[in-house]
């Protein structure tokens, strides 16, 4: 009799856990594909790019997403910081922006949200979006350039990847940067 009644406890005890795992949330993580999430993911990275003992360039992200299914790509959710040197060690253009992404196998890079490069000529580029392939820097957003006199607006850029030189075509403003200035300084 007792060997009867261990066994029912047991039965019982086995189908009230059976019950209570009832409401899982199966369902909802078979929604989650494996493909949606990526196959390496990277906190507070610091990536520098040498040739021949020099520096090239560095890259900050506080996150970076890898994917390599099908193709390979990165994305930098939370936005990137790279800095980029020239044969002398000296850096000659920084870029900030609030999300990057790779291209398929890294051909092309995309730059999102409030995207800002600077070169060693204090000149500034502003723009929510711009590409970077074959080492020129591309936009067709609109962008506004900064320089220490003029601030420039127009709706599309061509300029080296080390933005030396630019072309801004469709222009659709110029200003003064000492009015700008002084306007923000009234406001």
């Amino acid at each position: 009799m007792k060997q009867f009644s261990s066994i029912t406890v047991s039965l019982l005890y086995g189908l009230a856990v059976l019950f209570a795992c009832q409401g899982s949330d199966l369902a909802k993580m078979k929604s989650v594909s494996q493909e949606s999430l990526p196959d390496e993911v990277s906190t507070d990275v610091k990536l520098t790019y040498s040739d021949s003992g020099r520096v090239k360039r560095i890259l900050q992200a506080p996150v970076i997403h890898k994917y390599t299914t099908d193709t390979t790509y990165t994305v930098f959710p939370e936005g990137v910081r790279a800095q980029f040197f020239n044969r002398k060690g000296e850096q000659v253009t920084e870029l900030t922006c609030g999300y990057g992404l790779t291209g398929a196998n890294n051909e092309s890079l995309i730059f999102r949200k409030n995207v800002q490069i600077t070169n060693d000529k204090e000149e500034t580029l502003l723009s929510e979006e711009i590409y970077l392939r074959n080492n020129y820097i591309y936009s067709d957003s609109t962008v506004y350039i900064i320089t220490p006199t003029l601030t420039l607006r127009g709706t599309s850029l061509k300029a080296p990847r080390d933005f030396s030189s630019y072309t801004l075509s469709n222009p659709v403003g110029v200003a003064r940067t000492e009015a700008l200035k002084s306007v923000k300084k009234e406001e």
